[in-house]
């Protein structure tokens, strides 16, 4: 294939636009005293997430096993939001609102509890994606990035995405973009080796990244990054297992794209780019499933290691 392209060359092409507003001078404020109430939101809805995983362990009413990862999942993140933690001072020392302590221990239900947990995860999700379009550019990868990892637990993500009414010329559009060509391609190549209802549900996810592919289109100001003839993919298809773990793949490629466009200046944009990341988590946990595949241990999918601590404040 002579035009095939690495994956990883394609996602990387654009990737500094996924470590820019953590190396890019005064403006890697991971914190500004503004984003402390978004903060405060998402430390106490983890907190909550903790406290409701931990009540079902004691419970004994699902197996540890399939509650561990997640819960080390939700400490991590909440460790990470601690970091990020910068009240004010003197006549500003309550902006925002104080830590939030542990949350009690919820009532568990006696029905489903792995049910009642993916409904706790999933509207954690779609709370970060709102808390992504009211904090700066820098915290809101990091928000992006957590709901992704929660979408992920939850297996789903419902609602409408939000709209988009802003356009763009970042290369972190140009980066998702050339991520969904890819993806597109990648589906039109395993769906040939499923039936039945594994291949209706590609044959869905196809038509979502086209969708979502037009989507980005619509909103670079300049001409958009075309496809290539054929991409060369991460795994080689040969029967439905390999089919799903390719799917997966491509998904988890696309958590890290939308994940840098989560950190650009318009808040639709990064509620688009919040929204979307979840969409790819929850789609590729869906995968990993049908191949068998073992949940991945990272807590922060598609985020950089350098937004894992806090820049200071310029003048601190």
């Amino acid at each position: 294939m002579p035009e095939a392209m690495p994956r990883r060359a394609l996602l990387l092409g654009g990737g500094a636009a996924l470590v820019l507003p953590w190396l890019s001078g005064c403006a890697a404020e991971a914190a500004p005293r503004r984003d402390v109430s978004v903060l405060v939101r998402a430390m106490a809805s983890e907190q909550e997430l903790i406290a409701a995983y931990g009540a079902a362990r004691s419970a004994g009413s699902a197996p540890a096993g399939r509650l561990d990862a997640a819960l080390a999942h939700h400490r991590e993140h909440l460790a990470v939001l601690k970091r990020h933690y910068v009240p004010g001072s003197g006549d500003r020392a309550d902006e925002g609102g104080a830590m939030p302590g542990p949350s009690p221990a919820p009532a568990v239900p006696g029905g489903s509890v792995l049910s009642w947990l993916r409904g706790l995860e999933d509207r954690a999700a779609r709370a970060r994606t709102a808390d992504a379009a009211a904090a700066g550019p820098a915290l809101a990868q990091l928000l992006a990035s957590i709901g992704a990892c929660e979408a992920g637990h939850a297996g789903t993500n419902r609602g409408e995405p939000p709209a988009v009414r802003s356009t763009s010329d970042a290369e972190a559009v140009r980066t998702a973009l050339a991520a969904e060509h890819a993806a597109v391609y990648g589906y039109g190549v395993l769906g040939a080796k499923l039936s039945g209802a594994l291949r209706g549900t590609a044959k869905d996810m196809w038509n979502d990244h086209r969708a979502q592919r037009d989507e980005l289109e619509s909103v670079l100001s300049v001409r958009p990054v075309p496809a290539a003839a054929a991409y060369r993919l991460p795994v080689r298809v040969t029967d439905a297992r390999s089919a799903a773990r390719l799917a997966a793949a491509l998904e988890d490629d696309l958590v890290g794209a939308y994940v840098g466009l989560a950190g650009l200046s318009s808040p639709d944009l990064r509620a688009f780019g919040a929204d979307s990341a979840q969409r790819a988590a929850a789609r590729a946990a869906r995968w990993r499933e049908k191949a068998g595949a073992a949940v991945p241990r990272d807590a922060f999918p598609g985020l950089p290691p350098a937004a894992l601590s806090p820049r200071p404040e310029p003048g601190e």
